[in-house]
């Protein structure tokens, strides 16, 4: 069982990357939940996001410990503290200026802000062999389609956030 945190502010993308990665471990036939966390997330508000994949059915969609905390904001880690365990791998965001915590810090790589969250949830998959890195491009074709058609560059950025 692999339990996923996402955790930043509204406007950076936590429940897109949640949506993603849970749907493209669904269509490689994995056991998935997605549990969306938020208020006023449009107005700056803390966005969390829990994922958990499993190879079995999962009992229970919340936990106690990440396996993998993906963090995007400084506001939103002071939030998701008790979530960090012995094992817990933290993934820090471009956006976080000061980790206080030992983790893996990501450099922008030079990709703009609106694919940072394709990146780190990149990063993620990487880390924790979630899913097929063609999984996670399908679920993104899917759930961006419209966007993609609007404007084919988004997709281009999205496609190399994912294979930065």
């Amino acid at each position: 069982m692999i339990k996923v945190l996402f955790a930043g502010e509204g406007g950076q993308g936590v429940q897109v990357m949640a949506e993603i990665l849970a749907k493209a471990a669904f269509g490689e036939q994995k056991a998935s939940t997605y549990i969306p966390n938020f208020g006023v997330e449009q107005r700056g508000g803390i966005s969390l996001a829990f994922v958990i994949i499993n190879l079995k059915p999962i009992p229970y969609p919340k936990f106690e410990k990440a396996d993998f905390l993906a963090v995007l904001s400084d506001r939103a880690f002071a939030r998701v503290k008790q979530y960090i365990g012995p094992k817990t791998k933290i993934i820090f965001g471009p956006a976080v200026k000061t980790p206080k915590f030992k983790g893996l810090k990501l450099n922008s790589q030079g990709l703009p802000a609106k694919v940072w969250n394709i990146f780190v949830l990149a990063q993620v998959n990487q880390l924790g062999k979630i899913v097929a890195a063609e999984s996670l491009i399908k679920t993104m074709d899917e759930r961006f389609s419209q966007q993609f058609a609007q404007n084919p560059k988004l997709r281009e950025l999205d496609l190399k956030a994912l294979k930065t």
